[in-house]
């Protein structure tokens, strides 16, 4: 497997990961107990997760593979679209909207 493909892929594991750790999962609601020490684990972890994410993506960008070209142009989308979810679902937590 090439380094670029596996960048690709890194990234793309990251965002579903990113995606799991949401705080609306009931799992966190289980593992803490107080919402603001949700908001701050899930917080942190997917601040985390889509930094990394992002600089996977643009190491992959450098070295692009025809294969996963038009995918990682709309990838980028993607990774704005979590982050908005995530503000969202904060949000929506605690009540601001």
């Amino acid at each position: 497997m090439k380094q670029s493909r596996r960048y690709f892929i890194i990234s793309v594991v990251l965002v579903v990961l990113s995606m799991l750790l949401s705080v609306k999962n009931p799992l966190l609601s289980q593992l803490f107990g107080s919402v603001t020490s949700i908001i701050l684990f899930s917080g942190l972890v997917n601040a985390i997760l889509l930094i990394i994410s992002v600089i996977m993506l643009d190491r992959y960008m450098k070295h692009p593979e025809a294969t996963f070209q038009s995918a990682a142009k709309i990838w980028q989308f993607v990774i704005l679209a979590v982050i908005i979810y995530h503000l969202i679902s904060g949000m929506l937590l605690f009540g601001i909207i």
